[in-house]
């Protein structure tokens, strides 16, 4: 025991493992600073901050090294299951509902309630009178396998319902798992988002069916062959069920789905969108992702989109900018017209004005400079500019956005698949993918009430990512695009109003884009429109005076809207952290 003559003594003692802990962290070794900040809490006075250090050590010393740079790894997953993920019901506990499930091959329906009793197959489908008469119907992949307790949860789910909302179909996340049967790959669904299932259907795993509701829409029993059954969902969706999402991993898959898959239900996918009133021109298996569709919609000839683009200065940025949307317009010229304004907002740079000079001689009556010298409100300069656009179709782009030449993944459709998806009757604002310069994802689609507010899916991961599997290299839909490069026809525009210009630089987007949500429009991103986002280069959005009044607007606004994230981003996952991790996981760096 160190005396009280040796203060200086006693206080090396005591502060040594702490700040040894702190040297291991800082280091990477996790392990050692978990040990050594556990044992700056054995001292007489334990020190508060090395309790919080030493439990974010011993979490991060079980994911050994992984990093979250490329989206949720294969230990963090690990260790989510272990320490986070919602435990299911006790599994005997008796079930109050009957859950009825057929696998293929067999001649029975199973009843999996205790007082349910088997019951044969109708040798004719199409007769309901030999069909349970209650309950629920029960698909399950051939791969497919239930957790125990999952129908317990189930019941536990649907009791927690008001009886109106009470769903006719009901979906769950899954994972797979691999030869040794060790889980991985998670899937965490979004809520009922119809362009993203289209690209990525999800019933295929599990699915619950209303016995009650099939019976009244007088559907036929789905058969037993993969693509006959994925052909029965599609027409039993066309009848408009209320749809259930519950927000937990039920059911774990094996093995790898194949491409052959995917192509040989391409056209009942095609089929189902045209028979919705959707001008498909093509449903293909996606290139990179095997359980996944690639979906390309026609654009319609004889439509006029006008660019407007505000800049001040930076002429190197819109020099960049207006050669994109120059090859773009090429692209669509014989389906498009296509001209740019470019707002010109006080700039004074001789090279800036030369700029100009030499683009409007380049594209004549194609490019127009409207200029304006007031302070900068982006809300403001883009409504000035689409009262003075004669196209039926406005695209607002940012000065520093550009479609970089050297990157095999682009060419110069993305204009015209842009116009495409804004062109679809149900369809607000058509959006892109944009890429920060070093190739990770500035925007994947705007996730309202993320952090309270808003933020960008996906943000900071790489294109190729395999978060909710791989959900930005699909088509999809969100609750907002992003005002960087937006899409909209010109009737919703003026129907709105344009831009609120009480928000001058933030916000404004994704007002509209609420505006827009609240007549029943949703905002998509086609994939294939990728291009490279230079942001904030012409001001600097950390030191921003008008950040603290937009959030104040938009609280006052939409304080409702902004508390929840669905349906678009995944109820599993956690609204503090774009990059898509599951709820429980806050510590990951």
């Amino acid at each position: 025991m160190t005396s009280d003559s040796e203060p200086s003594d006693l206080r090396v003692e005591l502060e040594t493992p702490l700040l040894a802990g702190r040297l291991f962290g800082s280091q990477g070794h996790w392990p050692e600073a978990a040990l050594w900040l556990s044992n700056a809490q054995l001292g007489p006075t334990p020190d508060s901050s090395a309790e919080k250090l030493a439990w974010l050590a011993q979490n991060l010393a079980a994911l050994e090294g992984e990093e979250q740079r490329r989206g949720l790894q294969e230990q963090s997953y690990v260790h989510w299951i272990r320490q986070a993920e919602p435990r299911l019901e006790d599994p005997l506990r008796p079930l109050n509902q009957e859950w009825w499930l057929r696998n293929p091959g067999q001649a029975q329906w199973v009843g999996l309630h205790a007082a349910c009793g088997p019951l044969p197959v109708p040798q004719d489908q199409r007769d309901p009178h030999v069909w349970p008469t209650q309950g629920w119907l029960v698909l399950l992949a051939a791969d497919a396998r239930l957790r125990r307790g999952a129908l317990q949860s189930l019941e536990r789910w649907l009791s927690a319902l008001p009886p109106e909302g009470l769903p006719d179909l009901i979906y769950a996340d899954e994972d797979r798992l691999d030869a040794e049967g060790r889980r991985q790959d998670p899937w965490f669904k979004p809520d009922w988002v119809e362009e993203s299932f289209w690209s990525t259907p999800w019933l295929e795993g599990f699915s619950c069916w209303n016995l009650a509701w099939l019976r009244h829409g007088e559907l036929s029993l789905p058969p037993e062959d993969p693509t006959g059954r994925f052909r029965w969902m599609l027409q039993a969706l066309e009848l408009e069920p209320r749809v259930g999402h519950m927000p937990e991993i039920l059911v774990h898959r094996q093995g790898e789905p194949t491409p052959h898959e995917t192509s040989a239900r391409s056209p009942l996918l095609r089929a189902h969108l045209q028979r919705r009133g959707e001008a498909v021109e093509a449903v293909e298996s996606h290139p990179e992702l095997p359980d996944a569709y690639q979906l390309r919609w026609s654009l319609p000839a004889g439509h006029h989109c006008s660019v407007i683009i505000p800049t001040r200065d930076r002429a190197d940025l819109l020099a960049d900018c207006l050669h994109t949307v120059e090859r773009a317009r090429a692209a669509v010229a014989d389906r498009l017209v296509v001209e740019v304004l470019v707002v010109d907002n006080g700039s004074q740079e001789e090279d800036t004005a030369a700029l100009l000079q030499q683009w409007q001689q380049r594209l004549g009556p194609a490019l127009r400079v409207l200029r304006r010298e007031e302070p900068f409100n982006w809300s403001c300069l883009n409504n000035a500019a689409a009262a003075e656009a004669r196209g039926d179709l406005l695209l607002f782009l940012n000065n520093d956005v550009e479609c970089r030449p050297d990157d095999a993944r682009q060419n110069d459709g993305w204009l015209g698949w842009m116009a495409a998806q804004a062109l679809r009757e149900r369809v607000g604002c058509s959006g892109a993918l944009l890429l920060y310069e070093d190739g990770t994802l500035q925007h994947g689609g705007v996730v309202v009430g993320m952090h309270g507010v808003a933020d960008h899916a996906y943000r900071y991961l790489p294109l190729d990512h395999g978060v909710h599997r791989g959900r930005s290299r699909c088509h999809t839909a969100w609750g907002a695009v992003t005002g960087g490069c937006l899409m909209v026809r010109r009737d919703l525009f003026d129907r709105l109003g344009g831009f609120d210009e009480g928000l001058p630089v933030e916000g404004n987007d994704v007002d509209f884009c609420l505006r827009l949500g609240q007549l029943g429009y949703r905002h998509v991103i086609d994939p294939r429109v990728l291009l490279s986002h230079y942001e904030s280069q012409s001001r600097n959005a950390h030191a921003s005076p008008t950040a603290d009044d937009a959030y104040r607007r938009m609280r006052g606004r939409w304080l409702a809207r902004l508390g929840r994230a669905e349906p678009w981003w995944p109820p599993s996952c956690s609204r503090d952290h774009p990059d898509g991790r599951p709820n429980g996981l806050d510590f990951l760096v």
